[in-house]
């Protein structure tokens, strides 16, 4: 992360949670926050009809949870801490538009990794994608 990125979000209380710790639930109204981890592993989580499983690991240096304070939408996964312990930071619209303001490094950060989560889903797809092409390949012979 770019220095002046990691000391405009340094400047944000911080709290630490356990694990096990739920930060939101699949479904859950959006309550306009997104967490940054300083220090531990949050698991993002999505429902099937299996169980739950986990689809991402958000690490030390990144975020989650920006969606809410772009769509007035409800959580489309769960996250909860899977490490011993996190340390976040909390943001909220207010926080997201001063920092925006004062750091254009900051809102740039932020793009360039809501746009690398993009593409990484939109690979997962095409995979998925492809392999159901090839699977109805097989069995139309």
């Amino acid at each position: 992360m770019n220095p002046k990125v990691i000391e405009a979000v340094r400047k944000l209380s911080a709290t630490s949670f356990q694990r096990n710790h739920v930060v939101f639930n699949e479904g859950d109204q959006p309550d306009d926050v997104m967490y940054f981890v300083f220090k531990g592993e949050v698991g993002i989580f999505k429902k099937r009809e299996d169980g739950e499983h986990q689809i991402n690991s958000i690490q030390p240096g990144e975020f989650f949870g920006e969606m809410a304070l772009i769509h007035n939408r409800p959580r489309l996964a769960s996250a909860r801490v899977v490490s011993e312990s996190a340390h976040m930071a909390v943001m909220d619209r207010s926080t997201l538009l001063k920092l925006a303001g004062h750091s254009p490094e900051f809102l740039f950060y932020l793009l360039r990794y809501a746009i690398k989560r993009l593409l990484a889903a939109e690979d997962k797809l095409q995979s998925v994608k492809e392999a159901l092409d090839d699977e109805k390949e097989r069995r139309g012979r």
